[in-house]
């Protein structure tokens, strides 16, 4: 309580412009918004490309049968994971191309069978993609999941500071007040995302996120001590918004004046 009142009696009375950090901005936002929509585009085509063919598998495997077809193909090995495309030939000239992937796969040559479903003899396998069925279903689906919890990550962070930015823009230029806020931070590499939960203008509580470089603006100012990765930081609310907006270690958030900083530094002091 202390702390605050001091950094009340220096804080600004004037109006202040308040602005998006580095990191928050366009391009960034744009780059956040790409990678959800690329990572959930693979996802979807990691399930296209094996869900249909692990299905086929898995109903041949109810009631297989070996059949004598013709089958050309080509592997290729990265670590433990190969990449096989196989064209099979039935008796009656069809053709099937299969692309399979199985996972810890043998060295050297493949040997190789053909094997049908009794119940639908144009469902047509090779015994590796059998034999590797279950592996690789658990396989794609970890990977797919994977993909999919980055991508909502990704999607989380880009709407929590969009709705942040749009607070900025309404108390822009407003008269602030400093306020403590409860956050929980998380580090990727150089950026430092701090998320804070705050009513709204329409009295909803909701979700937010400032994104700070370790470089240029060092981090959120953390009042306190930080425990494990929560803690409380230095923020301002506008007239109009009660928002919170966190404020940085360099305060370059707001058009301070370096006696201002100075003054607010020796507060924190």
């Amino acid at each position: 309580m202390a702390l605050m009142n001091k950094l009340v009696e220096v804080f600004p009375t004037r109006p202040l412009k308040v602005m998006n950090l580095k990191q928050e901005g366009s391009m960034h936002q744009i780059r956040r918004l790409l990678a959800a929509i690329i990572l959930f585009a693979l996802a979807l085509f990691m399930a296209i490309r094996n869900y249909p063919g692990l299905i086929d598998d898995y109903k041949i495997s109810q009631n297989p049968v070996v059949v004598d077809y013709d089958v050309e193909g080509t592997c290729r090995a990265r670590r433990m994971v190969d990449n096989c495309s196989v064209k099979i030939t039935t008796d009656t000239g069809q053709v099937i191309k299969r692309d399979y992937t199985f996972i810890g796969g043998e060295k050297g040559n493949y040997q190789v069978v053909t094997v049908a479903s009794a119940d639908d003899p144009s469902l047509v396998t090779i015994n590796l993609a059998i034999d590797n069925m279950r592996t690789v279903f658990v396989a794609t689906t970890g990977l797919i999941l994977l993909l999919l919890l980055v991508t909502w990550m990704s999607l989380g962070c880009f709407l929590r500071t969009h709705k942040m930015i749009k607070v900025i823009k309404e108390i822009n230029g407003q008269k602030l007040t400093p306020v403590i806020v409860p956050v929980k931070l998380v580090s990727y590499g150089k950026i430092i995302t701090a998320l804070y939960r705050a009513s709204n203008a329409q009295g909803i509580n909701a979700k937010y996120a400032a994104n700070f470089n370790k470089d240029s603006n060092g981090g959120p100012i953390i009042i306190g001590d930080k425990i494990r990765n929560k803690c409380n930081v230095l923020a301002v609310v506008g007239e109009s918004n009660s928002v919170p907006i966190l404020l940085d270690q360099e305060f370059m958030r707001c058009d301070f004046t370096y006696n201002e900083i100075q003054a607010l530094k020796e507060a924190l002091s």
